[in-house]
């Protein structure tokens, strides 16, 4: 493995299970198996080795997501998308667990939230589709983010604390609620 990704994956690690203020880089080179100087190497500070962190994951979802074929409409688009992101992080969790740790935080720049917006494209573009043809409400689409963020996250969350991970008929559940909740 190179020592940029062991740095990354350690990084992650750690942030998760001590928190990021409690976690300094000797820890992350200790854990990685690298020296100080190759982490400094690969980040300047503590705060870039974050938003690569951050982009990392985000690349992560983004390989792992799928959409169905766009002639399906934009009910199978949003189930199928919405599910493929909620696994990924169900079977990821020190991923959803960094996520749901940094991504309100001033640490992240403004580039790093835009390269990790890039991710959602092709779902903003399924509820745009969807205001379009009236399928979904005629509500600002940062709006309908935020509350299915909201919703989703929290059900992460539940799910992760309490062994629900393989259970995809819960996660079904919950695409379902939160496609019914923004439909027009």
């Amino acid at each position: 493995m190179d020592k940029r990704l062991q740095i990354i994956e350690a990084g992650m690690k750690l942030f998760v299970e001590n928190d990021i203020q409690a976690t300094p880089m000797s820890a992350i080179a200790k854990e990685a198996g690298t020296g100080m100087g190759t982490i400094y190497n690969y980040f300047a500070t503590k705060e870039e080795l974050i938003n690569e962190i951050y982009l990392f994951i985000k690349q992560k979802q983004l390989q792992h997501a799928s959409l169905s074929n766009q002639q399906d409409g934009v009910k199978p688009q949003f189930l199928q998308f919405a599910e493929t992101f909620i696994t990924f992080l169900l079977e990821n969790p020190a991923c959803f667990y960094f996520i749901d740790q940094i991504k309100n935080s001033p640490i992240l720049t403004s580039e790093t939230k835009l390269q990790g917006l890039r991710v959602y494209q092709p779902f903003l573009e399924i509820l745009v589709k969807g205001q379009q043809q009236g399928i979904i409400k005629n509500i600002d689409i940062e709006e309908i983010l935020h509350f299915l963020d909201g919703g989703l996250m929290g059900f992460l969350r539940w799910a992760i604390s309490n062994g629900k991970c393989t259970d995809r008929s819960i996660v079904v559940n919950h695409i379902q609620m939160a496609w019914d909740s923004i439909k027009s």
